[in-house]
C-alpha cells in the first residue's frame, strides 16, 4: 500500500527542516535522504508544509476519484465546513454546482455528520462514566493518542469523526454501493478512509482546485437545488472551540470544557492527563494550529484566521431556506473503537549513547550544544535516533563544520602554493605561511589591507565561471608571479600565487640564447651568400673569356677553309 506521505528523493536537500517541525520525530534520515516513518507518523502534515523543496508530498486520491467520476458511479461529496477558508467568497450553492459539473451525484455538508457527533458527545457527558472525554473529530489527534499516549486511549470518545459519520449517513440513506468522498483540509482523513468503510476517497481543497482547473469548471453558477443543512451552528466545527460551541451548556453538566490546537499544545494537555492532573474535562483537541481552518489542504495565505472565523460565524448565523437534506435525520451507528498502537523502537543504554556522542567529539556535558540544527531538540535525542537507525552521525552540523574547517585549514596551511582569501573589495581576509613568505607579509599585518599593496596592479578582471589566469609581480621585491583567481559563491575571492621568477629567468636566458643563435646563423648565411656571389662573378668572367676564345678559334677555322676553296 502506498505510504500516506512519500518523499521525492531528488528534491531532498539535507536541510533537516522536516525533522525539526515534526512534533513526534517520525522522520528518518539515512543515505542523504529523509523519509517519513509511517508506523510512527500521526499525519499532521507539518513536514509537507515545511519542506521548501516539496520533497515530502501527500499521497493523493484524486486519480481514483477521477476514475469513479469518469465511470459514472454515484458519487456523493461531503464538504467540510472550512471551505470558506479555501475558497473566499464562494457560497455553498456555487460549490455544489461546481462539484456536480465534475460528476458528483449529490453534494452535502460534513456538518450534517458533525451534528450527530455533537449529540453523541452530549450523551457521553450526560452518562458521566468517563473520567475525561477527548474529542475524536481530528484523526491526527487520535493517532497521536494511540501511538504516543496509548494509556489514554480509553479516554478517547468512542465516536466517529464528523466525516466518517456523514459518510455512513449517506450510505444509509442512498445505499451502501454509493461512493462517498470527503473534501476538506485534512490529509489524515485518508487514513480514516483506509481503515473504515464510510468514505471511499478524500480530496484536499487544493486538489479540488486543481481538478476544476483541468476540467475548466468555475465557481460562477449556483446549484438551483442545493442540499444545505438546517442545524447551521455546526458550521462552527472547524474553528477553535467550535465543537464545544455546538453542545448546549445544559448538556455539559458534570464536565468542564477546554479547547486547544496545535500538536505541541495538545501534547502538553495529554501529558497532564497522563500525570493525572486533569479530571472531569471534555477536551476539544485539534492537531492543526488554528484548528481545521488552518489544515494542510488549505492555502493559509488566502485569508487571515480572524477573517475566516468571521465568515464561519456568518455562515452559522445564516438560515437555510432550501428543504432539509434527507440525511439530516438519518439514523446510524456512530460508535467507534480506538486501540493503542504499541511502537517498538529499541532504546540504547547510557554507554551506547555516550559512544555515539563521542563520534562527534561530544565527550563532556559542555560539548552538548543542543543547538537543534539536526532537527532534534538535544544531542542525546539525536544519539538515540542514530541508535535506532533514524539519523546519521554526520547530521551534527557544528561538528561537521568544525571538521571541515579543520581539514580546510590543514590543506591551506600545508599547500605548496601561496593562498589568500580576499573580500569582494579585494581586501585580504586570510592567508597561509607560503603567502607570507612570498609577499613579505609580517604576521597578521596583511589582514584588511588591499591586495594591491602586495601585488603590482592588483588582480586581473574576474569573469563569471572559471578562474582568471594572469602574470603578476610582487610589490616588495619584484618577484615574478603567476596568479590564479576565482570568485567564490559568496563573493569572496580565492587567490593562488606561484613564484615563477626562476622560470622567467630561465625563459629569458633561453630566449636570449635563441636570439643570439639566430643572429649567428643569419650572419653565416649572409657570408655564404656573398661568397657564392663572388664565385658566380668569377665563373661569369671565365665563361666570357672562354666564349671569346672559342669565337676567335671558330673565325680562324672558317678563314682557312675559305683559302683552301680558292686554291
Amino acid at each position: 500500500m502506498e505510504p500516506m506521505i512519500r518523499t521525492q528523493k531528488a528534491n531532498c536537500r539535507n536541510c533537516y527542516r522536516c525533522i525539526r517541525v515534526c512534533p513526534v520525530k517520525a522522520v528518518a534520515f539515512s543515505q542523504d535522504q529523509a523519509r517519513v516513518v509511517e508506523e510512527d507518523c500521526i499525519l499532521c502534515g507539518l513536514c509537507v508544509e515545511a519542506c521548501p523543496q516539496g520533497a515530502q508530498q501527500f499521497a493523493s486520491d484524486l486519480p481514483a476519484v477521477r476514475r469513479m467520476a469518469d465511470a459514472g458511479l454515484k458519487l456523493y461529496a461531503s464538504v467540510a465546513p472550512s471551505y470558506p477558508a479555501a475558497f473566499p467568497g464562494v457560497i455553498f450553492s456555487q460549490l455544489s454546482a461546481a462539484l456536480k459539473a465534475l460528476g458528483f451525484t449529490g453534494v452535502e455538508e460534513t456538518a450534517l455528520g458533525a451534528a450527530q457527533v455533537s449529540r453523541q458527545y452530549a450523551r457521553l457527558m450526560g452518562e458521566g462514566k468517563m473520567e475525561n472525554i477527548i474529542s475524536t473529530c481530528c484523526p491526527a489527534l487520535v493517532l497521536l493518542v494511540e501511538k504516543y499516549y496509548p494509556e489514554l486511549t480509553d479516554q478517547l470518545a468512542p465516536v466517529l469523526s464528523p466525516a466518517a459519520a456523514h459518510g455512513k449517513m449517506l450510505k444509509t440513506m442512498f445505499g451502501s454501493r454509493v461512493k462517498t468522498v470527503f473534501i476538506g483540509p485534512c490529509a489524515a482523513k485518508r487514513q480514516e478512509a483506509r481503515e473504515g468503510n464510510s468514505l471511499n476517497g478524500v480530496l484536499l481543497f487544493e486538489e479540488l482546485r486543481q481538478w476544476m482547473g483541468e476540467k475548466g469548471v468555475s465557481f460562477g453558477p449556483e446549484d438551483p437545488y442545493p442540499t444545505e443543512l438546517h442545524d447551521v451552528i455546526h458550521r462552527l466545527y472547524p474553528s477553535p472551540g467550535g465543537i464545544i460551541a455546538t453542545i448546549p451548556p445544559e448538556k455539559r453538566k458534570g464536565y468542564k470544557t477546554y479547547a486547544t490546537d496545535g500538536v505541541e499544545r495538545c501534547m502538553e494537555t495529554l501529558e497532564a492527563l497522563r500525570q493525572g492532573q486533569i479530571k472531569g474535562y471534555f477536551l476539544e483537541l485539534s492537531a492543526c494550529q488554528g484548528s481545521c481552518i488552518r489544515g494542510p489542504g488549505i492555502d493559509s495565505s488566502a485569508l487571515a484566521a480572524v477573517t475566516v472565523k468571521e465568515r464561519l460565524l456568518a455562515a452559522a448565523r445564516r438560515k437555510t431556506r432550501t428543504p432539509a437534506p434527507l440525511t439530516e435525520g438519518a439514523a446510524a451507528d456512530f460508535r467507534a473503537q480506538y486501540r493503542p498502537q504499541r511502537r517498538k523502537n529499541p532504546q540504547p543504554t547510557q554507554r551506547q549513547i555516550a559512544q555515539i556522542l563521542a563520534q562527534t567529539g561530544k565527550l563532556t556535558p559542555a560539548d552538548l550544544l543542543n543547538c537543534g540544527a539536526c532537527g532534534y531538540p538535544t544531542c542525546r535525542d539525536k544519539a538515540i535516533a542514530v541508535f535506532q537507525g533514524r539519523a546519521d552521525v554526520k547530521m551534527c552540523l557544528p561538528y561537521m563544520r568544525e571538521r571541515a574547517e579543520s581539514t580546510s585549514n590543514l590543506i591551506i596551511e600545508y599547500a605548496p602554493s601561496a593562498i589568500l582569501l580576499l573580500s569582494p573589495q579585494q581586501e585580504i581576509l586570510e592567508y597561509n605561511k607560503q603567502a607570507m613568505e612570498l609577499l613579505g607579509i609580517r604576521g597578521r599585518a596583511g589582514r584588511g589591507r588591499p591586495v594591491s599593496d602586495y601585488l603590482e596592479g592588483g588582480l586581473p578582471p574576474l569573469e563569471q565561471g572559471g578562474p582568471a589566469e594572469a602574470p603578476g609581480k610582487a610589490a616588495v621585491d619584484g618577484k615574478q608571479l603567476r596568479l590564479s583567481a576565482v570568485r567564490a559563491p559568496g563573493g569572496d575571492i580565492i587567490l593562488l600565487l606561484r613564484d615563477v621568477t626562476r622560470q622567467e629567468e630561465r625563459r629569458s636566458a633561453a630566449e636570449k640564447l635563441q636570439a643570439e643563435s639566430l643572429r649567428a646563423a643569419q650572419q653565416a648565411a649572409d657570408r655564404q651568400i656573398r661568397m657564392a656571389q663572388r664565385v658566380a662573378a668569377l665563373l661569369g668572367e671565365s665563361a666570357g673569356e672562354t666564349k671569346a676564345a672559342l669565337l676567335r678559334l671558330e673565325a680562324g677555322l672558317k678563314g682557312r677553309q675559305e683559302e683552301k676553296g680558292e686554291d
